[in-house]
């Protein structure tokens, strides 16, 4: 029986049905495309294509030393690249682009059922369009309706631009790893050299660094940018771009790297100059506007003072005693972690001038601690795990974070005791990539740090060190042919200091150091921090008694105890002096500061007034609040190093005043001026005053408690301070040439130890900087003015030296010099020219 056709109705509802069908997934096109075309981003806007620009930072010896940005990065011409660049990244990324209309529709079809699927996600079928797109209209989210905002606003980019023009934004847009951005910054940062420049093999291997710029770049594993510079190579040659005799060439030539960045000079002086642009423009502005900003730091000097506080405080951290190993690792935990380890330093590429890499070993017992200058191992942005490649396991992931370095003396860094020898008083250090010796006799030093209690010297080795410890050490020498390096113990001080220093001439902070080590601690103790200066206060009290000129530099005072009520609080109390030099009795005002003479300031203070010695230091340039009682005497009000610094350079620059100045110019991008600063000294105490109190000073470091600074065998003055209980410890000196202050002290306030005075813990890293400064530097004398008298006394009558009387040089303020002789020796004195003790209230 023949089969009957279908009825038309029936054949007409499939129809009528399946026209419904299309009209809704039309419909479902149209909601889909009109739902996620809401405020999106116009790509008319690309026209003017203006990135964040790069904030540059220049310093007094006219060199770019600091950069502030969102985004390194350094814009230049596609069109002027030669073409094996810009192919390489054709090849690697979208060899049809010049083809194409912006998308891969076959590609776009593959990600899109592969993100439907469970556990998918968005991967490849990205165009250069489609790159360049997300990276400077969208996200680098990667869901689903991202990837729709992006095949939506691809084809209006094609519209709104040329190829050519996208080419450009996107090499210029790319992220490269290690923080570089564009193809600039990236040559500059791999290989020492201008994008201009790049070979066929170099632009190969940077080509195929986009794909996973934290994974597959030649810093971090040779091995993968070796694969994927073959597989660049490879598909240049398939379309048609690089003869296969080249590309074979440059497959074989060896990769060699640029040297590595230079670590930045003075952070803590380039951060507090970012606070202050910050404060008056914004971050925005500055991290993106390209602002060009020049500051007062010099950078020779900055690196002195960095590695005068660096030097200075260790030697006071070891005085403290052996912190301790950083932690252990039994021998067979650390064979597992020592061959991911040497793994890496296989796969690692070498920067040119560096030779044997070695690894600090110190993140595998402090896994967290944060990324030194030195390590190029950071990354950054991480990418995900490569597709079909297994996550890494814990151990890989600890080991990624252990930074290489290369090895030279000097170095610092984490290693593995594998073994401690006694009778050879030897311990052997592992590094991974060498081995060190270490001696005995280099740690003698290394007693056990007590709390509050003296601990004895190690007799031994292992009273030190154990086998399966992880310590730190500095390589002290590298000896030739792959021998034992010799290494000594090292530790990062608990203690933390600051040295500011500033030119009298122009008021410039010519460097500024605000810790030991700005990675680990970003607080600036020259600026941020408020302390007690201790009898580094002193010259403001004295200077202001000598202006009132009811005192000379022999006024005689009484060194002696007593109990005082202080007016202006009420309090009674018993100053003291500092426990190991007494009291003296009758004592001049110049003896008193030259030995820094506690009950002196306290009579002083007591004479003059707290708030005339509080105008006298308003004067010079102290700001910060300061008590109106008698314990300002002994420095009790906090000030910050900066603003001691400043208030000493007054004295330096004879009763002058003006700010400090740390940014000198700052202009936008288009080269308007936004500020400019120089000095505009005004005389705020009178000169013969300033001079006075710098001969004063003098003493101090001539004979009394900073008599170490005679080393430096030019003149010099100033003022050694400790503040109660040894918690904060100064020295504010200068020459007529620079003013210098050094504060060394716990952030917390705790004790330095008992004798750790400002001439023990704080005078060293003052005399550290000047040794290395002045070095080759004529010595000059500090300018007597107008209004200074210089006679000749007697200093045991204080009287006029006779011609039978031996005598020194005595400055005084014109009218305040004696006018009567001091009689031979033998006959007794009718007088004595004392400037009277006014009266006081005592108990």
């Amino acid at each position: 029986m023949p089969r009957r056709a279908p009825r038309p109705s029936l054949l007409r509802r499939l129809l009528l049905v399946l026209a419904v069908l299309v009209l809704a997934a039309l419909g479902g096109v149209v909601g889909v495309f009109l739902w996620f075309s809401r405020g999106l981003p116009s790509v008319e806007a690309l026209r003017d294509y203006r990135p964040p620009q790069v904030t540059k930072v220049t310093c007094a010896d006219g060199k770019v030393c600091a950069e502030y940005f969102l985004e390194r990065r350094t814009l230049v011409d596609a069109a002027a690249l030669p073409a094996h660049v810009r192919e390489a990244f054709l090849a690697a990324e979208d060899a049809d682009f010049y083809r194409h209309e912006g998308l891969d529709y076959l590609g776009m079809a593959r990600a899109g059922i592969k993100a439907l699927l469970p556990g998918g996600h968005l991967t490849g079928a990205s165009t250069i369009t489609q790159q360049a797109c997300r990276n400077l209209l969208l996200s680098q989210e990667r869901k689903l309706s991202r990837k729709i905002r992006e095949w939506i606003l691809t084809p209006r980019m094609e519209r709104a631009l040329s190829k050519d023009q996208i080419l450009n934004l996107y090499l210029n847009q790319i992220y490269f790893g290690h923080n570089r951005y564009g193809i600039e910054e990236a040559a500059l940062y791999y290989f020492g050299k201008h994008a201009s420049t790049l070979s066929v093999a170099e632009a190969a291997m940077l080509a195929g660094v986009v794909q996973q710029p934290e994974r597959i770049n030649p810093v971090t594993s040779m091995t993968r940018a070796k694969s994927r510079q073959g597989y660049v190579l490879g598909q240049m040659v398939k379309h048609g771009m690089l003869p296969a005799k080249d590309a074979e060439a440059a497959a074989k030539a060896p990769v060699v790297l640029g040297p590595r960045p230079v670590p930045q000079v003075g952070p803590y002086y380039v951060e507090e100059i970012r606070r202050m642009l910050v404060s008056r423009y914004g971050d925005a502005v500055v991290l993106t506007s390209g602002m060009r900003v020049d500051i007062a730091m010099d950078p020779k000097l900055q690196s002195l003072a960095d590695t005068a506080v660096r030097e200075g405080l260790e030697t006071l951290d070891r005085r403290m005693g052996y912190q301790g190993a950083l932690g252990e690792l039994d021998a067979k935990r650390f064979g597992q972690l020592r061959t991911l380890v040497e793994r890496r330093l296989a796969d690692t590429g070498r920067r040119s001038q560096e030779g044997t890499l070695v690894a600090d070993l110190t993140r595998l017992a402090q896994p967290r601690q944060a990324a030194g200058e030195d390590d190029e191992g950071a990354e950054e942005r991480p990418d995900a795990t490569a597709e079909g490649e297994a996550a890494p396991s814990s151990d890989e992931v600890l080991v990624r974070a252990v930074p290489l370095v290369p090895l030279k003396e000097g170095l610092r860094l984490g290693g593995y005791v594998t073994q401690v020898d006694d009778a050879k008083k030897t311990a052997t250090v592992d590094f991974v990539g060498r081995s060190g010796a270490l001696s005995f006799a280099t740690v003698a030093w290394a007693r056990p740090r007590g709390v509050g209690k003296w601990t004895p010297a190690p007799t031994k080795l292992s009273d030190i060190l154990k086998p399966g410890q992880l310590v730190r050490a500095r390589i002290v020498s590298v000896p030739a042919g792959g021998k034992p390096v010799e290494v000594t113990l090292d530790q990062v001080p608990e203690v933390q200091g600051a040295l500011t220093v500033i030119d009298p001439a122009t008021r410039r902070v010519l460097a500024l150091t605000g810790g030991y080590d700005f990675a680990r601690s970003s607080f600036n103790r020259a600026t941020q921090a408020h302390r007690q200066p201790g009898s580094a206060f002193k010259p403001f009290i004295y200077a202001a008694a000598l202006q009132s000129q009811r005192f000379t530099p022999i006024s005689v005072l009484n060194d002696a105890p007593e109990a005082v009520r202080d007016p202006w609080t009420g309090k009674v109390w018993k100053p003291h002096n500092y426990e190991k030099s007494g009291f003296e009795g009758p004592i001049t005002l110049r003896q008193a500061l030259t030995k820094s003479k506690n009950t002196v300031s306290i009579r002083l203070i007591e004479a003059i007034t707290p708030q005339v010695a509080i105008d006298f230091a308003r004067r010079a340039g102290i700001r910060s609040e300061l008590p109106d009682n008698l314990t300002l005497a002994l420095g009790t009000g906090e000030v910050t190093e900066l603003e001691l610094a400043n208030a000493y350079t007054t004295f330096d620059a004879t009763g002058k005043y003006a700010d400090p100045i740390l940014l000198v110019r700052v202009t936008d991008v288009h080269g308007t001026v936004l500020e400019e600063h120089q000095a505009a000294p005004e005389e705020s105490i009178p000169p013969a005053v300033a001079y006075l109190a710098t001969s004063l000073m003098r003493s101090v470091v001539e004979e009394g408690t900073a008599a170490a600074v005679r080393e430096l065998a030019r003149p010099a003055a100033g003022k050694t301070g400790t503040a109660n209980e040894y918690r904060d410890a100064w020295f504010s000196g200068y020459t007529p040439d620079l003013v210098a202050t050094a504060w060394v002290g716990f952030d917390d306030h705790a004790s330095l130890g008992s004798g750790e005075t400002g001439g023990k813990a704080a005078l060293p890293i003052w005399l550290g900087f000047m040794r290395a400064a002045l070095e080759g530097k004529p010595a000059r004398d500090f300018e007597m003015p107008a209004g200074v008298q210089s006679v000749r006394v007697d200093p045991t009558t204080g009287l006029l030296a006779g011609a039978h009387v031996p005598g020194r040089t005595e400055n005084f303020l014109e009218g305040t010099a004696p006018t009567a002789e001091a009689p031979p020796p033998g006959e007794a004195s009718p007088d004595r020219f004392l400037m009277e003790e006014p009266g006081r209230g005592r108990l």
